[in-house]
């Protein structure tokens, strides 16, 4: 299941999911008359293996976060596993959207970000660009963290038995995100696994 702006990455992911025959619900919450007491939310996410929303979601509007916060709240209790992708969009909060994603850190399960998105990390956390993963990893205990650099193919991917690199020839976000949550379930969550999801 898929929430966020109509816009978004998460929706182009959704909907190219849905397209090659899996099962996906996608939720518009990037309208700011979203009221997300009329959607069923929960009844979507059970027997879901993933919540799909992005960073961004916390920093518009108000009904945008309250529906992702919700969302997140109610995937935890029905045993859906949490994705953040670290979107860079304009217009929004970023104070606020990742001080949203931090209060909630323990309920996601994999976050991913191209080489941009772990640089507003960085400067959000006041750390080295080099140490985000890890920070995410030990002191967030996210158990997958996927870094993108989207120019070369570059990936590097922490995870609770240590970090993989490479090169994937999934060169954007959308593709590397889209095969890792097809993949990621049948891994196993090993070392080999992990690399297979990502395709290096």
């Amino acid at each position: 299941m898929g929430l966020g702006s109509n816009d978004g990455i998460a929706m182009q992911m959704v909907a190219d999911l849905g397209a090659s025959g899996h099962d996906c619900t996608w939720f518009n919450a990037g309208d700011e008359n979203f009221d997300h007491s009329k959607f069923d939310v929960r009844s979507s996410l059970s027997g879901a293996h993933w919540l799909l929303i992005e960073a961004s979601s916390f920093g518009k509007s108000e009904s945008a976060a309250s529906a992702t916060g919700a969302a997140m709240v109610f995937a935890e209790l029905e045993g859906a596993k949490t994705v953040v992708i670290v979107d860079e969009r304009e217009n929004m909060d970023s104070d606020r959207a990742w001080g949203s994603i931090v209060e909630r850190i323990r309920q996601i399960g994999f976050i991913s970000m191209t080489s941009e998105g772990r640089s507003w990390i960085a400067r959000l956390e006041g750390v080295d660009e080099k140490s985000v993963g890890d920070l995410l990893r030990s002191r967030g205990l996210v158990s997958i963290v996927a870094i993108l650099d989207v120019h070369n193919g570059g990936v590097e991917i922490h995870h609770s038995l240590g970090v993989e690199t490479g090169v994937s020839d999934s060169r954007s976000m959308q593709s590397l995100v889209s095969r890792m949550l097809l993949n990621l379930p049948s891994s196993s969550y090993s070392n080999e696994g992990i690399r297979r999801s990502a395709g290096i």
